[in-house]
């Protein structure tokens, strides 16, 4: 009994160190492997360029009822530099609601339709050099005004705008 079981303990020796060996020189292991890759980039965010041009502010008063102002939008800037995306607009003019105001709007010497103080989108592309020449007339008419007193508000012009998707 003593001899086989030292005869078995001899063969399971002698298997698991050629079970080694064979591991050892196949190349083979059982383990787990981690692997680390950097990768190192430059990336580059695109510049939009939209650009405003306005004339000096103009007064109205009871005397003096009617007014031009005018802007240039630009989709380049004064270095000549042009946009790099595609981009869209809209000009808004804030200012109180007032009968006694009448605002036109004209782009490229063609009136353009306001709804709710706004614009519609125009577009400004990154192939070429663009600009678009707007004047605003604004026009007081004191006859359909509620109060006694002059004009006395500001109007503001903004000009809002978005990169289109490519």
């Amino acid at each position: 009994m003593k001899f086989i079981n030292k005869k078995r303990r001899e063969v399971t020796l002698i298997s698991v160190i050629i079970m080694v060996l064979i591991l050892f020189f196949s190349g083979c292991s059982i383990g787990k492997a981690i692997s680390s890759t950097q990768i190192k980039g430059r990336g580059e965010v695109a510049e939009p360029i939209v650009t405003v041009e306005n004339d000096p502010k103009i007064q109205l008063t009871a005397k003096q009822s009617e007014g031009k102002y005018n802007f240039i939008v630009k989709n380049y800037n004064e270095k000549g530099k042009i946009t790099q995306v595609d981009m869209k607009y809209k000009v808004e003019i804030l200012n109180k609601k007032d009968d006694a105001i009448i605002i036109k709007l004209f782009k490229n010497d063609e009136e353009i339709l306001i709804n709710n103080n706004q614009s519609e989108y125009f577009t400004l592309t990154k192939e070429d050099k663009k600009q678009d020449k707007f004047r605003l007339e604004v026009k007081y008419d004191k006859t359909k005004s509620t109060s006694v007193e002059d004009i006395m508000q500001d109007l503001q012009i903004k000009v809002h705008s978005e990169q289109l998707k490519a």
